[in-house]
């Protein structure tokens, strides 16, 4: 006679004790996603709100869902570059397929990084995984050289009395760290101290992935022309996105603030991007659009709108999820 388990008893990760293990951190993520978006919405004069609600251009919204599908489809095609050089048979139906997926999955995951976990996971199957790693390692470098460009365009734009004390001093410092921190590692001689130290410490399996992904990455050195190119495309992204917002807040004030829209939120998304605690960055992207629309002199009532059009911009990514419906119709049609 068979004995039955409750599901929890053969999933240590369900278990009550791991719950109860985890909820301290769980709920530190909930607080750190929601206390800001409260504290704005929370400061805000709904006659203020309505006001500005009024001064809105037609145009706004508009203008920010067509940067957002843009910025999306142009992120899929700079991920097809850089794994094309070598796998030329790789379609890029497939890949724009995996791309999108992953921007589907990554409402609900942490950090802005997320979408690229799930999408070279999915076409891993195809390439195989150091490839498609590899690819997104290099992409998120590229991404961030050319934010930090964008971003030391607009602080030189802005007079040095306009800035916090030391803040020019410290954003040349970690702009040029930043550029020494991507060359080298692209050098087996810096990354080689670096991989002997961790293999101390991780699973044998798992450190070789890690070193076949890293020799996948030695091989863009051989494919300057194919680097320029993604360079290129990558530095349009960052600028669809970054001067589509600075004309969504002109859209919003009436205030083109186009060195201040560079300086700050190429920061923003960096942060974002690099602290994995939140679904999509959510608390930590308010907290800091706070903090810039304070410092250039605008409204809370026109940060919250500022807010909620950015929320509506990321249902756009539930465009990703297409690829699945057309699946499950394909197989409700093959069992007719």
């Amino acid at each position: 006679m068979a004995i039955f388990h409750p599901p929890f008893s053969t999933m240590p990760i369900l278990s009550f004790h791991n719950l109860f293990k985890k909820a301290p951190f769980t709920l530190l993520r909930v607080l750190i996603a929601i206390i800001p978006i409260i504290w704005i919405f929370y400061s805000v004069h709904w006659s203020r709100m309505v006001s500005a609600l009024h001064s809105i251009a037609w145009w706004t919204a508009p203008l920010l869902f067509l940067t957002i599908i843009a910025s999306m489809a142009l992120q899929g095609v700079r991920w097809w570059m850089l794994m094309l050089p070598f796998d030329p048979d790789l379609s890029f139906a497939k890949t724009m397929r995996a791309h999108f997926l992953g921007l589907y999955y990554s409402i609900i995951l942490p950090t802005s990084a997320a979408q690229d976990a799930v999408r070279a996971s999915i076409l891993s199957k195809h390439t195989g995984y150091s490839l498609s790693w590899a690819s997104t390692w290099v992409s998120r470098l590229l991404g961030l050289l050319t934010l930090a460009f964008l971003s030391l365009y607009g602080l030189f734009g802005i007079k040095r009395s306009m800035l916090p004390p030391y803040f020019f001093e410290s954003a040349i410092v970690a702009f040029a760290l930043l550029c020494v921190l991507i060359v080298l590692s692209f050098s087996k001689r810096f990354t080689a101290p670096l991989r002997t130290a961790f293999g101390k410490y991780l699973p044998r399996g798992l450190l070789t992935i890690v070193e076949n992904i890293r020799q996948s990455v030695y091989l863009y050195r051989g494919k300057p022309g194919n680097l320029f190119w993604v360079f290129w495309v990558t530095l349009a992204i960052q600028l669809i996105i970054v001067v589509g917002a600075c004309v969504v807040i002109m859209g919003i004030s009436g205030r083109f603030l186009f060195f201040e829209s560079l300086l700050y939120l190429p920061i923003i998304e960096v942060l974002c991007m690099s602290i994995p605690i939140t679904p999509n960055g959510i608390g930590i992207r308010e907290g800091m659009l706070a903090l810039m629309f304070r410092h250039v002199g605008l409204s809370t009532e026109q940060l919250a709108i500022y807010i909620v059009l950015g929320y509506c911009s990321i249902s756009l990514k539930l465009l990703g999820g297409l690829p699945l419906l057309f699946e499950a119709a394909a197989k409700v049609r093959s069992k007719k």
